[in-house]
């Protein structure tokens, strides 16, 4: 017997394609429309710059010397 494989939409957890033919996938990803793709990107850019930032901050000051 075949089972049917449930595909989920990462971003709104929707299981049926919307505005597209079908799920678009993304690093194995799934995504159910090119705007819930698009919002992932977004987010996903963000937290990017948020994580780098603490970086950037950190390598410009000198760090203290052990005595």
């Amino acid at each position: 017997m075949r089972r049917k494989t449930l595909t989920i939409c990462e971003i709104c957890g929707g299981s049926q394609p919307s505005g597209t033919a079908d799920f678009l996938v993304f690093h194995c990803l799934t995504f159910c429309s090119p705007g819930c793709l698009d919002d992932y990107r977004a987010a996903d850019d963000v937290r990017r710059a948020e994580k780098e930032a603490p970086r950037a901050t950190l390598s410009k000051s000198p760090r203290p010397r052990a005595a």
